[in-house]
Formats: structure tokens, sequence, C-alpha cells
């Protein structure tokens, strides 16, 4: 009954998986990860993504397609008309019920999003719902790309998208930490963060991911371990969250600079300058006037000291009459983090380096992740890392570096796209005193 001639067809092109992805696919047998190039033969995160979901964990946004210029999920307001929407908010909801009835002792949740885009919108509706629904405590984590491009008005937007994020989740959150490997974020993600003994390219979401998400994975050990049940996310959370203080800021210390040979004692001794670094935008972590909570993996305790007959030098030390490497670190902290409180964690395991972590680490890592001084070119198979949260007087300057770009946009009817979508110029202003608000929640007035 058609008539073939007038008839248009659009059919979506096929996505090749990647080399891993089939890899992945295949029996164990015929597994061989050495053989897949990430490094350049990647399209999106999925395509290094070790776990495979499960289809009851997948929501398909089918209104719009990635990377699809005409149509861009671009907006903040986008994710947020989208969740409100009956179908998809039911579909949504449903799935992370059917997950929460099969826990036995739910502690909350943990909320990964972009912040730049509509997904910054349908995070922070989901966010929201999750704290209607179910009251538990809510760690989230809102997300911005490392990569530079050209300079552009979509910076203002995705600018605008953060903001608005965080207001939000400001208010529905019990804590949260913007992430990023850029040191400004906004407008564009600026020089990449430094690691002394790393060669990354921030330009790769492959490279920059493995870094966040290795902090993720150390810092949230706190209330992950099993030898200690009554340590739960809530605390965290009250601990970090005082007088108003949602927001803290992530830090990570990679490799934790073991020197080869060398005991803890002698390494902690020695050291000199910022013992992490940050990975929020805009903000830098002093060691003075915080409230934190870290995180120690991959030091043994044969590595603390040495025994009395071997000691030397390291008997004269204060932290020699420490007996675990728990101790001696709280030690050194309350020695040189002044007026801070601190929440340790220590577990002697260290990070695991397996396919398909890329490989940045120096020439002068060790496979077992210690510092040596010249180069060995062996694979890194473990190192040791710290990692935390922060709360302290620096995320005053995240605020206010981006409240000030945004105090370039003097009429929001300019960007049509918000207004198209709902955003009220009351409601951008109120936005934009949130940023102020919560600039001053974490500036110390002493008279």
């Amino acid at each position: 009954m058609w008539d073939e001639d007038k008839v248009e067809v659009t059919s979506e092109e096929t996505i090749a998986k990647p080399a891993f992805i089939k890899q992945l696919d295949e029996s164990s047998e015929t597994l061989n990860p050495t053989s897949s190039d990430l490094e350049s033969n990647i399209n999106s995160w999925v395509d290094y993504m070790l776990p495979r979901f499960h289809p009851r964990t997948l929501n398909i946004i089918k209104q719009y397609k990635h990377d699809c210029t005409s149509h861009s999920f671009n907006i903040y307001n986008y994710g947020n008309n989208l969740w409100n929407t009956e179908k998809f908010s039911e579909d949504f909801s449903e799935r992370i019920r059917s997950y929460v009835e099969e826990c036995d002792l739910m502690q909350g949740f943990q909320v990964i999003l972009d912040s730049v885009d509509g997904f910054a919108g349908l995070g922070a509706s989901c966010v929201q719902h999750l704290k209607d629904e179910y009251g538990k405590s809510i760690l989230s984590f809102p997300c911005m790309d490392s990569r530079i491009t050209e300079p552009s008005k979509s910076d203002l937007i995705k600018a605008l998208n953060t903001a608005l994020c965080w207001q939000s989740i400001g208010e529905h959150s019990s804590l949260y930490s913007p992430l990023c490997c850029g040191q400004t974020g906004w407008p564009q993600a600026g020089d990449l963060r430094i690691f002394d003994h790393l060669t990354y390219n921030y330009e790769l979401s492959y490279h920059s991911s493995a870094l966040l998400a290795t902090a993720l994975d150390t810092l949230t050990i706190r209330y992950r371990r099993k030898e200690y049940p009554n340590v739960v996310l809530a605390d965290m959370c009250a601990d970090l969250n005082k007088l108003g203080r949602k927001a803290v800021a992530t830090s990570l210390t990679l490799p934790f600079p073991m020197t080869d040979k060398m005991d803890l004692i002698d390494v902690l001794d020695d050291f000199t300058g910022e013992l992490w670094t940050s990975l929020t935008p805009s903000c830098d972590i002093s060691m003075d006037k915080q409230m934190q909570s870290l995180v120690l993996r991959g030091i043994p305790e044969d590595r603390l000291k040495r025994p009395i007959a071997q000691a030397s030098k390291q008997m004269s030390k204060a932290a020699y009459r420490c007996s675990t490497v728990h101790e001696m670190m709280t030690l050194y902290l309350a020695c040189n983090c002044h007026a801070s409180a601190t929440y340790l964690s220590t577990i002697s395991s260290p990070l695991m380096i397996k396919h398909p972590y890329p490989k940045i680490f120096s020439n002068n890592v060790a496979g077992t992740g210690d510092i040596v001084g010249w180069p060995v070119g062996a694979d890194v198979q473990s190192v040791p890392v710290m990692a935390g949260l922060h709360s302290g007087g620096g995320l005053s300057a995240m605020y206010e570096s981006l409240h000030q770009q945004l105090s370039r946009i003097k009429n929001i009817k300019k960007f049509h796209a918000f207004t198209d979508s709902g955003l009220e110029e009351d409601e951008f202003k109120e936005c934009l005193n949130h940023l102020l608000d919560c600039k001053e929640n974490y500036e110390d007035h002493y008279v």
C-alpha cells in the first residue's frame, strides 16, 4: 500500500563495539585485556567500563539523542522538565524502588551526575525524589568535563547549569562535592591538576575519570568497611555539613609518596608541602582549619618503623611511640593541620591496578607503588592512596568564582533556551544570591 518512491527511510547508524567491550562479551578463555587500545579507540565512557550493567538499571532518554546538535540536551531545565513527565519519572523511580527493597540495611545514596548540561536538572530532580521518598542520607558528586574547548557562549550556559544544579542538590542532598580535573572549572576547565608521580592527559576522559574514580573508591571506604558496621554514611555527612556547609572539597594523593626502602615514620618526617591535591574546581585545600574525613590505604604495618635493634635515629622521633599506621598518621595530621578536626580511616589493602586502568604512573613508580630515584619502567600492580572530603574556607573562593562568572549575564532573556524551558528572571537572581550566601557560609570572620 506504500508508494516506495515517496517513503523517506531514516536509519540510525550502528555503533561498532570497541575491542575491549567485545572481549568482555566473549568467554574468559579468550579474554586478552592487553590487546585493546583504550587510548585512542574510545567514543564514550561505556567503552572502558569494566562492570556490565543489568538492563533493569538502565533508563533510556528517548526524547534526546547523544551529540545531536539540532536538539541538544544541554539545558538544566530540559532535564528538570523531563523528570516531570509522568511516564519517565515513574519508570525511573520504580527501578530505584526495586533495588531499595532488596537492601537489608540501606545507609543512603551516592549520586554521581553531570552538572553542565541537561543531566544536571535530571540528576537534581532525582535527588529531590530520593530525599522526599526515602529520607536517607544523600552524598552527591556533580562532575564537570576536564577537556578544554574553544571559548563560546556555551561556556556561560554550562556555568549557569552548574549553579542551578548546586542550588537544588544543596537543598536536598546531605553533602555534595563538585569534581573536575581542571583547576578552574569555568568558563573552561583550566590547567590540569598536578600530581607529582602521574603523567596523564586530562583531554582524555579515559584518564581523568580514572582519577575521579580512584578518589571516590577510596574516600567511601570509611562507611563501606564490614569490620566497622556502626560507621555509616550519615555519620560522615553529620561531621562535615555543620553550619549549613553542604559543599565539601575532594582531595586525592595518588600515589601516596612511600619512598622505596623507607618506613612511614621517615616518609612523613621528610615530607614538605601539601599532602593532597584538590579535585574540586576553583578550590585549593589548605592543611589548616578544616573539617575533614580522610582515608589512607595501602600502607602495611611492617612499613611503619624499624625494630628497636635497627631503629637508630628513628627512636629520637616522637612518632616512634606509635604502634599502628592509624596512630602515626593521626599524630602527623594533629601536628600539621592547625585547628582541624580529622576523622581518619586506614586499611592495609592497596589500590590494585588492573586493566582497564590507564598507564598514567611515572616511570619512577615501582610495581608496588613505591617511589624510586631512577626509571624502572615496570607495570604498576598496586599503589597506596589517600583521599578525603574537606570542609573549609577554600570553598568560599569556589562560590565567588562561579558568581563572578554568572554576573556577566545582565539579562537572562538573552539565553532563550533557558527562558523558553521555564527559567524566570527571579529564579536566576535567586540562584546568584544563593551563591553569595554559600560563599559567606565558608568565610571565617575573626575580629
